[in-house]
């Protein structure tokens, strides 16, 4: 009896990925993964510079309440040793009357050994108010934990804030802007206009590390966010502090050094470094948004300001009578 052999039965290949195909699929999933992710990040970045120019208006808003209950607008800080910035000034026009009413205006803004260790308003001036922060900053704390900080800061007009002054330059004059040192101002003094005068702009805050010698430690805001150091700096400043580091450390204070007002010295997002006194300073807005800054106006609108402006105009929109003809084309 002959016996048969059977062959053995063959398996059908599996045809599997080598590890350079492997490699080329890992490579397109990343490619369409990454696809997306600009525009995803402009939309969030278009949704904060929204959010940005709300704050902006409802500011703007309780401003003109404020000029409509007491004939005037808020001064960029009340009378020494108070200080006290327009920004807490309108707050019962910002929905903010209970911590209006928890702040005690007849003490210092600024609790400190420099007050006599009046710590009357040490509670208050803590409190963290989203409506003057934007959310484009990319430090979202604070810049001390004794202050709630600010990214909006009110227009002094082009120089010092000082009812009357003398600069380190020589020259001497009287504050132009909207809102200074114990200032008055009414609508009927805007003379150039309320649509061409700024009223509030934006800043960016600190890291509460202020310059040391030639040496600029704080320098986020310009030139890349390299530090720059040496006599180019100091140069600049003159008598000036290079006081970057606590940058919109107190939306309750008054001053230029780093409590709600500023000047519009440098262009918006300039690459010279901010110097301040606390009623002189040679400073720039500021902010995250990529190209310019947010700008309120006087009559309440707010518009997107380049970087790009040239220096002439937006001194022109920082002051209420200087009598400069322009039109917003030109900011």
């Amino acid at each position: 009896m002959t016996s048969l052999a059977y062959a053995p039965r063959r398996r059908p290949s599996r045809s599997a990925f080598t590890l350079i195909e492997l490699l080329v699929v890992i490579a397109i999933i990343a490619v369409l993964i990454a696809l997306p992710l600009p525009a995803v990040q402009a939309a969030r970045e278009a949704a904060r510079r929204m959010q940005c120019v709300n704050n902006l208006k409802q500011i703007g808003l309780a401003m003109h309440n404020y000029e409509g209950v007491h004939g005037m607008l808020p001064s960029a800080r009340t009378n020494s040793p108070h200080y006290w910035g327009s920004l807490a000034q309108i707050l019962p026009n910002l929905e903010g009357g209970a911590l209006y009413n928890m702040a005690n205006f007849d003490h210092p803004a600024t609790p400190s050994s420099r007050n006599g260790n009046d710590m009357t308003n040490s509670t208050a001036v803590q409190v963290m108010i989203t409506a003057y922060l934007c959310p484009s900053d990319s430090k979202q704390d604070r810049v001390d934990p004794g202050y709630g900080p600010t990214n909006y800061v009110a227009n002094a007009g082009n120089g010092p804030m000082a009812a009357t002054f003398t600069r380190a330059d020589g020259t001497s004059g009287t504050p132009n802007g909207l809102m200074y040192d114990t200032s008055r101002v009414r609508f009927a003094d805007v003379i150039d206009g309320l649509s061409n005068t700024a009223a509030y702009t934006e800043t960016l805050k600190g890291y509460n590390v202020n310059s040391t010698g030639t040496t600029q430690v704080d320098s986020r805001q310009y030139l890349g966010g390299s530090t720059i150091s040496g006599p180019y700096t100091i140069s600049l400043c003159g008598s000036l502090t290079i006081w970057n580091g606590i940058r919109g450390r107190d939306w309750a204070r008054g001053s230029f050094t780093g409590g709600s007002t500023t000047n519009h010295y440098w262009t918006p997002n300039s690459k010279s470094p901010d110097c301040m006194g606390d009623v002189d300073g040679l400073m720039s807005a500021r902010s995250g948004h990529s190209g310019g800054v947010n700008l309120l106006l006087g009559d309440g609108h707010v518009q997107f300001t380049k970087d790009s402006i040239s220096q002439p105009v937006w001194w022109a929109i920082a002051t209420r009578n200087g009598g400069e003809v322009i039109g917003q084309d030109q900011f």
